[in-house]
C-alpha cells in the first residue's frame, strides 16, 4: 500500500513538474524556479555587467558626451565568459521552464545580452521577438525601448521613429517613464535638435537614481545649453553637476566647464598646479587653449594646445584642431599639414571628424609634397650656383659634424655607470609596439630558438635554406666575403667617392639647371592650382602663381595661371585683361565668359547646336581652316554652350587636319585641363598616347 501511495505520489509530481502543463501546480512549480534560479542569478550578473562598463567607460569630455551610450568592443572582449554566463542563464528558464511567466524576461536578458557582446543583429532580433510573443506589457515596452535605443545607435532614425509611434498609441508604465524620456533626448540629440532634447534631459535628470547618473545628465545638459550660446543656463547646469559630487574627472570638468565660461585663466592656472588633476592637465590646457582662441591670442591658445597634446588620450582631436589653427589663423601651412596628418593616425574611426580628417591629411600630404619639391629645387639651384671650393668645404662640414655626433655617441656607450656623462638606454617598448616582432623580446627570442630547432645555428649567408649548395657559388660567395672583409680591414674608408657623388648631385651645367628649373615650374604650377581648387586657400595659391609668372614670363601655364588669379579675386581686371590680350582664343576666356553672362537660353543651346553641325560639316569636308574659324566664333557667340567641349575638340582635330601637329599636341593638352569631366576625355587621351608613339 505505501509502496502504491509513494508511487502515485511520483507521477503525480513528474506531471506537475512537466514543461507543457498549462496547470496551476506546473506553472507555479516552473515560475518558482524560473524566477528564484536562473533570472535571479542572471538578473544580478546583468547589474554587476553593467556597473562594471559603466565604471570602465572612458568619456570623451572634448566633445558633447551622448545621452546613451553604446558599449566599448573592448569591454566585450575583456568580459566575454561574464557574458556568456548571462546568457546561458537566460536560456535555462526558455529550455527549461517554458510555460513559466518568466520567458519574455529570459528573452530580454538575452538580447541585453548580445548587446554586450557588441552583437546588434542578433539583439535586434531578439528584441523584435519579444515584441511578438510577450505577454507581459512591461516586457514588451522594455524590449521595444531596447529596439529603439539600438536603432538609434546604428543611426537608423526612421526604424527608430516607428517604434516611438507605436509607443505612443499605448501608454507607458511609470516605472519606464523616465528610460523613454532618455531614448527619445538620445534621438533628438543625435539628429543635433538640441532645443528638443534639452527639455526632456530637464525632466529626466533629477529623477534619476544615482548621484553619477544625475550628474552626468546636468553636464551634458549644460553643454547643449553651450552648444546652442545659452550660458547663463549652461552655468548653472554645470553648477547642478557640482552639487551631484559624483566621479572626480565629471566634477572636475564641470569646473573646467564653469571656469572656461567666465574666461577665468588664473583659476584654471590653479587647478594645473593641484597634484589630484595631474592625469588631467591636458584638459585644463585645452579650456586655456580655447579662450586665447576665442581672444584672438592665436600664439597662447598654439602653446596651450601642444601642452594639452602630452598624456592627452583625445590627442587626435586635439591635432585635427591645431591643424585648423596652423592653416586658417596662424597661416602656417608646413605645420598644418604635420598635425592633419597625426589628426588621421590618432583619430578613432567612429570619431565624428575622422573621415573630414582622413581627408584633409591626403590633401595636406599632397601640399607638403609640392612645396618639398619646390623647396629642394631651391636648394639645389643655389648649391649650383657655389663654386666647387665652397661646395667641398660645405661637404666637410657636414662630415665632421656628422662624426662628432658618432664619436659622442661611441663616448657615451663606453662610459661607466660612476661617470656623470649621459648613457643611451632603449626605451621599453609600448603596448601599441608590442605588436611588433622586432620590439616584442619574448617574440624574439622565441622565434631564434624555433629557427635554431629547424635550421641549426647559421651564418649571415645567400642560399642558406638549400639543403644542397653547389660548391661552386659556395666557394664564390666565400671568397667574395674574404675579399670584402680584407679590403675593409686594410683600408680606410675612402670619403672622395662620396664627395664626387654629392658633387654629381648637384646641377652645374646649363642642362641640368634647366631641368631643376622645369620641375620647379611645375611644382609652382601645381601648387596654386591645387591651393586654389583643393584647398580653397586663396593667398597660398595667388603667392605661388605670382611666384610662377614672375620667374617664368614664358611659362605654358600661364593662360590657366591667370585664370586661377581671376578667380582668386586678387586685382581680378587685371588679370582678366592679361588673359584675353594674350590668349583671345583660350578656353580660359570662355570660361570667364560664362561665369560673367551666366548659362544660355534654350533658344540659344538650339542656336549653338545648329552651328556647331555646320562647323563639323566643314570639318567632314576637309575645310579645316574654315572649320577652325566657325569654332572660333563659336565659341566667343555662345560662351558656356553645352556644346562648348565638342566645339573645342573639333577645332583640335581641325589642326591636326592642317598638319600643324605642334598646335594640335597642344590644343589637346589644353583641352584635358579644361573639360576634365567631359566624356570625350578617353578619346582625346587616345589620341595623344597615339600620337606620341607616332613621333618617338
Amino acid at each position: 500500500m505505501n509502496k502504491l501511495v509513494a508511487a502515485l505520489l511520483l507521477a503525480m509530481l513528474s506531471w506537475a513538474c512537466s514543461q507543457q502543463s498549462t496547470r496551476p501546480a506546473a506553472v507555479a512549480f516552473h515560475n518558482v524556479n524560473a524566477k528564484y534560479n536562473a533570472i535571479f542569478q542572471a538578473d544580478r550578473l546583468l547589474v554587476s555587467l553593467n556597473n562594471k562598463a559603466q565604471e570602465e567607460k572612458k568619456e570623451n569630455f572634448a566633445n558633447q558626451l551622448p545621452i546613451l551610450s553604446p558599449i566599448d568592443s573592448s569591454f566585450s572582449q575583456s568580459n566575454a565568459k561574464e557574458i556568456a554566463n548571462l546568457v546561458r542563464k537566460a536560456t535555462l528558464v526558455i529550455d527549461r521552464h517554458q510555460n513559466s511567466h518568466f520567458v519574455d524576461d529570459a528573452y530580454l536578458i538575452i538580447g541585453r545580452g548580445r548587446l554586450l557582446q557588441h552583437d546588434a543583429t542578433n539583439a535586434l532580433e531578439t528584441f523584435k521577438y519579444i515584441n511578438s510573443i510577450a505577454h507581459d506589457p512591461k516586457t514588451q515596452q522594455s524590449a521595444l525601448i531596447e529596439l529603439a535605443t539600438l536603432y538609434l545607435h546604428q543611426s537608423d532614425f526612421e526604424s527608430a521613429q516607428k517604434v516611438f509611434n507605436y509607443m505612443a498609441e499605448n501608454p507607458v508604465s511609470a516605472n519606464l517613464e523616465q528610460e523613454l524620456l532618455l531614448v527619445q533626448a538620445y534621438a533628438f540629440q543625435k539628429q543635433n535638435a538640441l532645443s528638443k532634447a534639452i527639455p526632456l534631459v530637464e525632466k529626466a535628470a533629477p529623477r534619476m537614481k544615482s548621484r553619477a547618473a544625475r550628474g552626468r545628465l546636468f553636464y551634458i545638459l549644460g553643454q547643449m545649453h553651450q552648444e546652442l550660446g545659452q550660458t547663463a543656463a549652461a552655468q548653472k547646469a554645470f553648477e547642478q553637476c557640482l552639487k551631484q559630487k559624483s566621479r572626480y574627472d565629471l566634477t572636475l570638468h564641470a569646473q573646467i566647464a564653469i571656469l572656461a565660461l567666465s574666461s577665468n585663466i588664473p583659476a584654471l592656472e590653479k587647478l594645473l598646479k593641484d597634484p589630484k588633476n595631474q592625469d588631467l592637465q591636458s584638459d585644463i590646457y585645452l579650456a586655456i587653449g580655447q579662450i586665447h582662441f576665442q581672444n584672438k591670442d592665436y600664439d597662447l591658445a598654439r602653446k596651450n594646445w601642444e601642452n594639452g597634446g602630452t598624456n592627452n588620450p583625445n590627442k587626435g582631436e586635439l591635432y585635427f584642431q591645431l591643424g585648423q589653427l596652423f592653416s586658417n589663423q596662424l597661416k602656417d601651412y608646413r605645420r598644418a599639414a604635420n598635425y592633419y596628418d597625426s589628426s588621421a593616425t590618432f583619430l578613432p574611426a567612429q570619431h565624428s571628424q575622422f573621415q573630414v580628417a582622413q581627408k584633409l591629411s591626403k590633401q595636406w600630404s599632397e601640399f607638403a609634397r609640392l612645396d618639398g619639391t619646390i623647396t629642394l629645387q631651391d636648394s639645389l639651384l643655389k648649391l649650383g650656383k657655389l663654386p666647387e671650393s665652397a661646395l667641398k668645404a660645405l661637404y666637410e662640414k657636414a662630415q665632421k659634424t656628422k662624426q662628432a655626433k658618432k664619436d659622442s655617441i661611441q663616448l657615451n656607450k663606453a662610459a661607466t655607470p660612476s661617470t656623470n656623462l649621459v648613457t643611451y638606454t632603449r626605451r621599453p617598448p609600448t603596448p601599441e609596439q608590442q605588436s611588433f616582432y622586432f620590439y616584442n623580446d619574448q617574440v624574439r627570442v622565441l622565434g631564434q630558438q624555433e629557427f635554431g630547432a629547424k635550421w641549426g645555428m647559421r651564418t649571415l649567408e645567400d642560399f642558406w635554406n638549400r639543403k644542397n649548395k653547389q660548391a661552386a657559388v659556395q666557394t664564390d660567395i666565400i671568397a667574395q666575403n674574404t675579399v670584402v672583409q680584407t679590403n675593409q680591414a686594410a683600408q680606410p674608408i675612402d670619403t672622395k667617392d662620396s664627395l664626387q657623388i654629392w658633387l654629381n648631385s648637384i646641377p652645374r651645367t646649363e642642362n641640368q639647371q634647366a631641368e631643376i628649373h622645369k620641375k620647379r615650374e611645375k611644382a609652382l604650377f601645381d601648387l596654386g592650382k591645387f591651393a586654389k581648387i583643393e584647398l580653397a586657400k586663396n593667398d597660398l595659391a595667388s603667392k605661388s602663381l605670382k611666384q610662377l609668372l614672375a620667374d617664368y614670363p614664358m611659362t605654358t601655364f600661364e593662360a590657366e595661371s591667370l585664370y586661377l588669379l581671376y578667380l582668386i579675386g586678387d586685382a581680378p581686371k587685371n588679370f582678366r585683361q592679361l588673359l584675353f590680350d594674350k590668349y583671345p582664343n583660350s578656353y580660359f576666356k570662355q570660361a570667364i565668359l560664362t561665369l560673367e553672362f551666366g548659362g544660355l537660353t534654350e533658344g540659344k543651346e538650339l542656336e549653338a547646336q545648329k552651328n556647331y553641325e555646320l562647323a563639323y560639316t566643314l570639318f567632314k569636308s576637309g575645310d579645316f581652316a574654315t572649320c577652325i574659324a566657325q569654332a572660333d566664333r563659336l565659341l566667343q557667340t555662345f560662351p558656356g554652350s553645352k556644346w562648348e567641349d565638342k566645339i573645342v575638340f573639333l577645332k583640335a582635330q581641325s589642326y591636326g587636319g592642317l598638319k600643324d601637329f605642334d598646335r594640335y599636341k597642344k590644343e589637346m593638352k589644353q583641352f584635358e585641363q579644361a573639360y576634365p569631366k567631359s566624356p570625350l576625355i578617353p578619346e582625346v587621351k587616345a589620341l595623344l598616347e597615339k600620337f606620341t608613339q607616332n613621333n618617338r
